[in-house]
């Protein structure tokens, strides 16, 4: 069969098909090839890089028409990001044109979730009123039904000065329970997506709030209650939801992400089953917060994460909870050809965290080139094909 691409010579490490070794990868008309069955083409040498499948950013901020904190998600496939969830900027009144501007019209693929309070997360200095009594739950539901393929559930912040602090647990139980009737009455599965910096709540209660499949991110803030306890072991609740399938996402941000709560976390082998970047306006391409995706996974790896469960973490974990496990965050023939070909470097990067902890990398993932969907949407200008 002949190819459009062949990909030689690199390490391909894809944790969804259990594969890490030096072979090839060929795309033909959007997807990926039986490497055995291709011939001709143009090929791209990848010597010395690691070749994985399309990188998925889960918890970004993406409606730049509608919001002042976010970005164009398509200014990302530079770092080799080629599918991303917003997570919850825009509400009830604004996720139609959301819809447009974003999803429909951007070479990503893009997802989302719905906040409750109409006007969604608007500017840093409007804070949601996520007061139940101001949800308008019929335009909800007819938001749910118009949009099942793109909205992936329901977004709520538990945070001091944004929630009560006598209400948090009833804000986040009242969130919870809309995301069941709405579902009983469109069929669409919602998860809840909850941010969880400086709660008023202890992370272990938070956590026990969430369903299989609910979202706990910044999972390693360092604000107020944290996942760690004072002896440095994981608070059991937060244990006991992971236990029952509550998906934890480190979705990063400035100040989302604590230098100690993460160093400890992973000491005592607690690992993000989802690494991103939480990235707005005030964090793309700004270090040495967030920057962007490669960076995150970079800061992982000087963390101590081996290289496979962080390329796990920002491909085939992410591409299941958008649905879409198959056709993206994996090589396997028939999935759709997203590939990202990176070059680690061997260098010292500093990460900061919101208190300016430091944390002092040696190692920085580098995108060379992303293909969305078989065709190259970027390549580094050093980078010779």
């Amino acid at each position: 069969m002949k190819a459009d691409f062949i990909i030689r010579n690199g390490r391909v490490i894809d944790p969804a098909a259990g594969i890490d070794e030096v072979k090839d990868i060929a795309v033909r008309n959007m997807r990926v090839i039986d490497e055995k069955d291709a011939e001709g083409g143009q090929v791209i040498d990848a010597e010395g890089c690691l070749v994985v499948p399309g990188l998925i950013d889960f918890h970004t901020h993406l409606f730049h028409e509608g919001s002042n904190i976010c970005i164009k998600p398509d200014l990302m496939i530079a770092h080799g990001t080629t599918a991303a969830v917003d997570a919850g900027s825009a509400g009830t009144a604004t996720y139609e044109a959301f819809y447009k501007t974003v999803v429909a019209s951007s070479l990503m693929r893009v997802k989302g979730f719905l906040t409750l309070y109409a006007g969604g997360q608007l500017d840093p200095k409007l804070l949601e009123d996520f007061n139940p009594a101001l949800y308008n739950i019929d335009k909800a539901e007819r938001v749910v039904d118009r949009y099942r393929d793109s909205l992936l559930g329901l977004k709520i912040r538990i945070s001091k000065g944004v929630v009560p602090d006598d209400k948090a647990a009833e804000y986040l139980q009242a969130v919870v329970d809309i995301a069941e009737e709405l579902t009983k009455r469109t069929g669409v599965p919602l998860r809840i997506c909850v941010h969880t910096t400086n709660s008023p709540i202890t992370a272990g209660e938070l956590a026990g709030i969430l369903r299989k499949g609910d979202i706990f991110c910044h999972c390693f803030q360092g604000a107020g209650n944290t996942i760690v306890m004072e002896d440095g072991t994981i608070d059991p609740g937060v244990l006991a939801a992971r236990e029952r399938g509550v998906i934890f996402d480190a979705a990063n941000g400035k100040g989302n992400f604590g230098v100690r709560t993460a160093e400890k976390a992973l000491a005592a082998g607690f690992l993000p089953d989802i690494i991103s970047t939480d990235l707005t306006v005030d964090k793309f391409n700004m270090p040495p917060y967030a920057k962007n995706l490669p960076t995150l996974m970079s800061k992982y790896l000087s963390l101590g994460m081996n290289l496979t469960d962080v390329i796990r973490a920002v491909t085939e974990m992410p591409a299941r909870l958008m649905g879409l496990e198959g056709e993206i965050g994996t090589l396997r023939p028939g999935s759709a050809a997203n590939v990202t070909i990176l070059k680690q470097k061997d260098l010292d990067i500093l990460h900061k965290d919101f208190r300016d902890d430091e944390l002092l990398g040696h190692t920085l993932l580098v995108p060379q080139l992303t293909m969305i969907d078989g065709e190259v949407q970027y390549c580094q200008t050093d980078f010779w094909y």
